[in-house]
């Protein structure tokens, strides 16, 4: 059962006392919109019932130094600290059921910690200024909807944000982060955890989650900038990792998964020079993504059962490499319009299916001088290759080894200088053409050679040019090979 789960942004303090009211319709940019049924202090509309202590304090210091340590135990307390200079420590301490932090920070070289221990607690920081260290430590057993929030907004450069989570549900949000160099680490341990960063803005940002339970969630809605980097470690049962817009130049993202039903997905990456690596492990795995930019890397490693993959770029030069291992893996591989790609693929198992788009899906466009290198293993393997069907394309080179039982190719190639190995090892293995459509390759100067080694081997045909070198051999019984040159 999926809970919704979301924050109530301008009830934050409304929910606590009249006293800090103003506070929280200033700090509703700070909150997500829609967490009706969060049941941290946060998100309540009337205090849990218990203690109620409040401890408001305002700090202002023209030449900084101040320090601040604060303990309050038992239910409903509230810590409402502003500070506003240079080199300041606060340390809060809260023991209980619905405990809020309130932390409002002006300035440089602040050292903030709070700790709290118990279930439905709170912490709200609002930081402004440079190298800040800010340390947030929530643990609680809730379970089913029973969580502790962090919710952070930063601008300034060189901060650290340092969030640990444990041992029940909980919901950590970064909503706003202006900057260069700053660093954000959140671990998340225990059930029905939830990592948003709604904005980050600036360069050379490190961002790092790691998540243990079976239903984490870490989304990424905005970050643009520069040398970025992005770490996520899931470990359990329904992770989804989603990043929804990624604008700038030599930024990293690194992916890792383990467990069922896992899930990556982007919506639009733009910029030159990214890396991403995503590595999953485990049964009905999905990985997609959509880039705009050259000289992007892509990875994408699945072991598993039922995984799909999905690459997409516009661009020149990219890398892409995909690695399936398992069964019924599906991967498709869409350059919608560049030259000098390398795209390499191994699947192994049984019903692996392969597309590999250039100019994809305006196939007017051409595509050249892109490599190609396909290896599948096993049984019902199909791989379908296209590049251009109006304007030529020149100077491919496509390689395909297949080793198994019922493989079948699809080629399509139009232009002049292209290169193409395909090797089939085992019985009723197809290169299709003619009657069964595709298997065109139109131009000049192209070479061809295919090896087919097993019983009931087909190479139909196709071709049309001149100064073409092609090299056809099978064996084995049964074979049949028609080639057409025009």
């Amino acid at each position: 059962m999926k809970f919704s789960k979301s924050i109530i942004s301008c009830a934050i303090v409304l929910a606590l006392t009249h006293s800090v009211s103003a506070f929280a319709e200033d700090s509703q940019k700070a909150s997500a919109d829609d967490k009706a049924v969060s049941t941290s202090a946060l998100a309540q509309i009337e205090r849990v019932a218990g203690q109620t202590n409040e401890l408001k304090l305002s700090q202002t210091s023209a030449a900084g130094g101040n320090s601040l340590a604060t303990t309050q135990t038992g239910e409903s307390n509230l810590t409402d600290i502003t500070t506003v200079g240079d080199n300041n420590d606060t340390a809060v301490a809260q023991n209980g059921a619905g405990n809020v932090a309130l932390i409002t920070t002006t300035g440089n070289g602040n050292t903030q910690s709070y700790e709290q221990d118990g279930e439905a607690n709170g912490a709200l920081t609002e930081l402004t200024g440079d190298e800040n260290n800010v340390s947030v430590t929530q643990s609680g057993t809730g379970v089913l909807g029973i969580n502790n929030e962090a919710i952070n907004v930063v601008s300034g450069n060189g901060n650290d944000i340092s969030v640990t989570q444990g041992s029940g549900g909980h919901w950590f949000y970064n909503n706003d982060m202006q900057g260069d160099a700053n660093q954000v680490s959140v671990t998340q341990q225990g059930s029905w955890n939830e990592t948003t960063l709604e904005t980050v803005q600036g360069d050379a940002n490190q961002i790092e989650i790691s998540q243990d339970g079976f239903y984490n969630q870490f989304t990424v809605s905005q970050l643009q900038g520069n040398d970025n980097e992005i770490e996520s470690e899931q470990i359990g049962d329904l992770n989804i990792v989603e990043v929804e817009e990624l604008t700038g130049d030599e930024n990293s993202i690194d992916i890792e998964q383990f467990g069922d039903s896992n899930k990556f997905a982007s919506s639009l990456f733009s910029g030159e020079d990214n890396e991403v690596e995503i590595i999953q492990n485990g049964d009905e795995n999905q990985i997609a993504a959509d880039v705009v930019g050259n000289g992007n890397e892509f990875l994408a490693y699945q072991n598993g059962n039922g995984n799909e993959s999905y690459l997409g770029v516009v661009g020149d030069g990219n890398d892409f490499t995909a690695v399936q291992l398992g069964n019924e893996n599906s991967a498709h591989l869409a350059n919608f319009n560049g030259s000098d790609n390398n795209i390499d693929v191994v699947q192994s198992g049984d019903l692996n299916q392969l597309i590999v788009q250039s100019s994809y899906p305006d196939n007017s466009l051409s595509s050249d001088n892109n490599d190609v290198a396909i290896v599948q293993e096993g049984t019902f393997n199909g791989v379908a290759v296209t590049m251009s069907s109006v304007v030529e394309s020149a100077n491919n080179q496509v390689d395909i080894a297949q080793n198994g039982e019922l493989n079948a190719i699809d080629l399509m190639l139009e232009g002049s200088g292209n290169a193409i190995e395909v090797l089939q090892q085992g019985n009723n293995n197809f290169v299709a053409g003619i009657d069964s459509g595709a298997f065109i390759i139109m131009g000049d100067d192209n070479v061809l050679s295919i090896n087919q080694f097993g019983n009931g081997n087909l190479v139909e045909g196709g071709l049309n040019g001149s100064g073409q070198n092609i090299s056809i051999t099978q064996t084995g019984d049964n074979n049949v090979a028609t080639i057409v040159q025009q």
